[in-house]
C-alpha cells in the first residue's frame, strides 16, 4: 500500500476542523489496491457480517486522545484504487475515525 497522506490533506483538514478536533492531529490515508482492500476486509470486516463484499474505504480509529506529543492520533483510512472519487472516500473515512457512522 501507498501512503497518499499528504495528498489529501486539504479534505482532511477540512473535515477534522469541522467536526471540533482543534490542535495538531494525524490522519494516515493509504491507498491499495483491490487484492489488498479484498484482503484487509476479510481480515477485519468479516468478523462483522461482511462476508462477499468489500467497501472502497475503510478506517482504522483510534481513541481521540491527545498524545505526550500533543498530537492527536486520530486512526488510518485505506483506500481502494478505484474508478470512484478518492477524495469523497478520503472524507468519508474520515467522517468514520471522527465517529460519525451511517445507519
Amino acid at each position: 500500500m501507498i501512503n497518499i497522506s499528504s495528498k489529501y490533506k486539504n479534505i482532511i483538514e477540512k473535515t477534522v476542523r469541522e467536526h471540533g478536533i482543534t490542535g495538531d492531529y494525524e490522519v494516515n490515508v493509504f491507498l491499495a489496491t483491490v487484492s489488498e482492500i479484498k484482503d484487509l476486509h476479510h481480515k477485519y470486516m468479516a468478523s462483522q457480517g461482511y462476508k462477499d463484499e468489500y467497501h472502497d474505504v475503510l478506517s482504522f480509529p483510534l481513541d481521540r486522545e491527545v498524545g505526550p506529543d500533543g498530537i492527536t492520533r486520530l486512526g488510518d483510512i485505506v483506500i481502494c484504487d478505484s474508478e470512484k472519487d478518492i477524495e469523497s472516500l478520503a472524507e468519508h473515512g474520515c467522517l468514520h475515525l471522527l465517529g460519525v457512522h451511517h445507519e
